[in-house]
């Protein structure tokens, strides 16, 4: 099974909730693109935002938080120097991504959420089981997979009416196409190490917790 299957599980409540007609997407969906259970709270203004715009806004705060958390955990966890270097990077720009998305929510009389529902932080502690290059694995196959759908969602985003989204969409694209060029140059070399290593997904998870 491809390790990306973690996440799928991670984000299918979510997707069937905004997307109830396409059950067997939530196998190839990611983070920013899938995940929209973190409904914006109003404020007590009225926005004149579209179905469209109102569900962007909900999907890239939750998946920007989520890049965030994953990131952390891969500073944390992670004994290679590449991967930190990269969790790094995400943590620096989505976290500026995220204070300029919640400018954009304000300024539409929206709160963005802070917390996770709790079947997605039951799957993000579920990560905490993997360690080392397990870990590494989960982590940087899911961030090549999800920056092809997060660049799909910020691209049409990019075409909306909405002026402030449109000019958050169109100045992100660029961060995010940086992000999955990283994402898959470090995805293939540790990929080609596991090969190189013999192992497989079985393996690396009973190092994963042989190691905890």
């Amino acid at each position: 099974m491809k390790t990306t299957s973690l996440f799928t599980l991670l984000l299918a409540t979510s997707i069937a909730i905004t997307a109830c007609n396409s059950s067997e997407q939530t196998k190839s969906d990611t983070t920013m693109a899938g995940d929209s259970t973190l409904d914006t709270v109003s404020k007590g203004s009225q926005t004149n935002l579209s179905e469209d715009e109102n569900k962007f806004i909900q999907q890239a705060a939750a998946g920007g938080m989520l890049e965030v958390e994953l990131a952390n955990q891969a500073l944390q966890k992670s004994k290679n120097p590449k991967v930190k270097a990269f969790a790094q990077m995400m943590v620096t720009d989505h976290s500026n991504a995220n204070l300029e998305l919640e400018k954009v929510a304000e300024n539409k009389g929206l709160k963005l959420p802070t917390t996770f529902p709790a079947e997605q932080q039951k799957h993000l502690d579920m990560m905490k089981e993997f360690s080392d290059r397990g870990f590494d694995r989960q982590y940087m196959e899911m961030m090549e997979s999800d920056h092809v759908a997060t660049l799909a969602l910020f691209r049409k985003a990019a075409q909306y009416g909405d002026i402030d989204i449109k000019n958050f969409a169109t100045k992100t694209i660029p961060v995010l196409e940086k992000h999955h060029k990283e994402a898959t140059i470090l995805n293939e070399e540790i990929q080609k190490q596991k090969v190189n290593n013999g192992d497989d997904n079985a393996n690396v998870e009973r190092d994963a917790k042989s190691n905890n």
